[in-house]
């Protein structure tokens, strides 16, 4: 139906919104650097659930604290992990020159019907899927298939004496619907921990049934260093590999607590991520109250730097996850990051507005999973007292207590928000804020986009307001918003928009006092 009021009708028109809905960032998805036992190297892969975690990136493995780490970001309440794996690089700018090194095999074939050909010749080449040493521990296995048919197999993968991977009623044609390369180099449902290669040049052959074992793969982490988890931006590996992870918003290196690679961290943060992510510091190994003072203050030099980090202390310890791997200890030790994660993405999904609520304490702060402390120094309040002035969240318990975080502040004291709830909490609100105003680009800076804008950050402010972002419920005392309407700025082409916060402060301390009641006393 025509919209031209040339006839009497009724028209029916759609306006525009004079109100623009800001969608709500993530907070909760978090990222991390480390050594895993496979899993594609300097790639952000994205994790739902640790048993998906240990699909792409194997289990446990010494001098590894990647999937630890995981396990305690799970087990916490993390619902999405973006995990990067690192290795060795000859030139950290160069991807391609990382020392890690594929396992590979070959499986050989007989000569069907072809005059003059050799008994056998190589057909397959078998590689581990990944790089690294973890493919050494694996056998492939061709054997005859069930369906009897002429060019038909099974080809089993094997580690470690198990069977891991069956792939029935696979063909040795390119033609065939189940072309042995093509299932299981397949990108869903192929093989998790091989891929192959044809290396036929004769024509129709005979699949022989043997096994054989994958060899020469290595870790490539000979020499590995900081550099290596830092990366750099062109050749998007260690924190680089992130850079297009666009929802991250907590990010850690478990384990690799050196002071380059915590200022590249806060940096990378701050600068890089324009703010919009929060790092989680660990400790280093075997830290006393006194050494971490020195190594926040002196060492690092990290006191004061970025209120976009958190460091805490001490390292943790928890059930053993693998005796095959770690012997028959019955607890281990590992960095409190993933699980100090966890706790923040927990905390951020328990309600509406859950990142304004500082993961700090007995029951938002609680740790799950966590069987002690590295050093029981963390248990006396002298020792507290030493490094939490200091801005080291200390991770401790009490008589009848659970293991909880004992603290929220952020790594400096005088920048604009130096709480891990508030600086959080700000990031969420810049970066929705971010998302939500780009309807105005490119749009007439006049009085009806200004007044468009200015309704739209009060309405997105005042439901922050009513989810416990600020310190009053009443809109003049939590926040302000001022459209700036200078002729200057509307020609030099700029839409400026002044936003006031009164954040919400956590209670570190509580102070009762007590005093002798006088009631009922004659005087």
């Amino acid at each position: 139906m025509s919209r031209d009021l040339a006839s009497s009708k009724v028209v029916i028109l759609e306006e525009p919104p004079t109100l623009r809905a800001i969608p709500s960032a993530s907070t909760s998805v978090a990222g991390a650097v480390g050594v895993a036992q496979r899993g594609p190297i300097g790639q952000a892969v994205r994790c739902t659930s640790f048993e998906e975690f240990q699909q792409r990136f194997g289990g446990f493995t010494l001098g590894g604290d990647l999937a630890l780490s995981a396990m305690g970001f799970f087990d916490n309440g993390g619902t999405q992990l973006w995990a990067v794996r690192t290795a060795h690089y000859v030139d950290p700018s160069d991807a391609t020159t990382v020392a890690a090194r594929r396992a590979t095999g070959v499986l050989r074939a007989a000569a069907a019907a072809t005059p003059g050909a050799p008994a056998d010749t190589d057909w397959l080449r078998v590689e581990g899927k990944d790089l690294g040493a973890y493919a050494n521990r694996i056998q492939v296995e061709v054997r005859k298939s069930k369906s009897r048919a002429a060019d038909a197999f099974d080809l089993a993968v094997i580690e470690d004496g198990r069977y891991r991977e069956v792939f029935a009623d696979v063909r040795v044609s390119r033609d065939a619907d189940r072309y042995v390369v093509h299932v299981v180099n397949a990108a869903r449902g192929g093989s998790l921990l091989v891929r192959l290669t044809d290396l036929n040049a004769i024509g129709t052959l005979v699949p022989v049934p043997e096994t054989v074992a994958l060899t020469g793969g290595d870790d490539g982490l000979t020499g590995l260093n900081d550099e290596d988890f830092v990366g750099t931006a062109g050749a998007r590996n260690g924190l680089h590999a992130f850079d297009r992870v666009q929802e991250l918003a907590t990010l850690f290196v478990p384990g690799r607590a050196t002071p380059t690679v915590h200022q590249e961290l806060l940096t990378y943060c701050e600068r890089d991520r324009d703010g919009s992510a929060f790092a989680v510091l660990d400790p280093p190994a075997g830290a006393s109250a006194e050494d971490m003072v020195t190594y926040v203050e002196q060492t690092a030099a990290l006191l004061g730097t970025s209120e976009y980090g958190a460091i805490y202390w001490p390292r943790v310890t928890v059930p053993n996850p693998a005796r095959s791997v770690f012997g028959e200890l019955d607890s281990i030790v590992v960095p409190p990051s993933g699980a100090i994660a966890g706790v923040f993405a927990r905390t951020d999904a328990a309600r509406s507005g859950g990142v304004y609520d500082p993961p700090a304490g007995i029951e938002k702060g609680r740790l799950v999973g966590i069987s002690g402390f590295e050093t029981d120094e963390v248990l006396e309040e002298l020792k507290r007292d030493l490094v939490y002035p200091k801005r080291i969240n200390p991770l401790t318990t009490g008589p009848g207590l659970p293991r909880y975080i004992d603290g929220s502040r952020a790594l400096k004291a005088d920048g604009n928000f130096p709480f891990v709830s508030e600086r959080r909490g700000v990031s969420f609100i810049e970066t929705s804020l971010k998302s939500g105003l780009q309807f105005a680009r490119h749009r007439n800076n006049d009085e009806a986009l200004r007044a468009e804008v200015r309704r739209t950050l009060t309405s997105f402010l005042t439901a922050q307001m009513q989810n416990g972002a600020f310190r009053s419920r009443e809109p003049e005392k939590a926040f302000f918003v001022d459209v700036l309407d200078d002729v200057n700025l509307v020609f030099e082409g700029k839409l400026v928009v002044r936003v006031g916060l009164a954040t919400q402060k956590p209670a570190e301390f509580i102070v009762v006092r007590i005093s002798q009641a006088v009631l009922g006393v004659e005087t």
